[in-house]
């Protein structure tokens, strides 16, 4: 995981000449022992502002000096109530939004011990999710990426559902996004 970490700074240090302020996050795409071919899934509150009802992967702004892999556990305790290690990177995003930009990057992450995600017992107080489900399609995520996720559309590229030129290209932002 020292890779994750290496190619953080240098990617944090080719963005921080951006005009705008920039988040820079992480997604946690949580594999299942049990059925290493299941993936958790989690569905954002109808209430924000980006992509409400979609379904997406757990997220968190990283912290002042935290780590990617760090972060990672983080969003695993705080918003699944659970704890995994962090196994591999499968990808990074910057997009632009319309008060900041937004640098994330999705970590794959097996569970620790025999507990299982729950966002009903969560302790975040930022976005607390409102369902989640264990599953082996990546397509129920192509509707989030539609409508702009960045963990989704990193995760369909990484399975190779995503066309990445033309994935870039739709992203590239719009008259009110600046």
């Amino acid at each position: 995981m020292k890779i994750i970490s290496l190619y953080f700074r240098a990617w944090m240090a080719m963005i921080v000449c951006m005009s705008k302020p920039i988040h820079y996050a992480v997604a946690v795409v949580i594999k299942n022992a049990a059925n290493p071919n299941e993936f958790l899934v989690v569905r954002r509150p109808e209430s924000d502002p980006d992509l409400g009802g979609n379904w997406g992967f757990p997220a968190v702004t990283l912290k002042e000096g935290e780590l990617p892999e760090q972060g990672a556990e983080r969003a695993c305790r705080e918003k699944l109530h659970c704890n995994a290690k962090a196994t591999r990177f499968l990808g990074v995003m910057h997009q632009k939004r319309n008060g900041y930009d937004i640098a994330l990057m999705d970590i794959e992450m097996w569970l620790d011990g025999n507990e299982l995600p729950d966002v009903r017992t969560a302790t975040t107080k930022n976005t607390k999710y409102t369902d989640q489900k264990w599953s082996i399609d990546p397509m129920d995520l192509m509707p989030s990426a539609q409508h702009g996720s960045c963990c989704s559309s990193i995760f369909l590229n990484d399975c190779g559902l995503l066309d990445r030129s033309a994935w870039i290209a739709s992203l590239e932002g719009s008259g009110v996004i600046g």
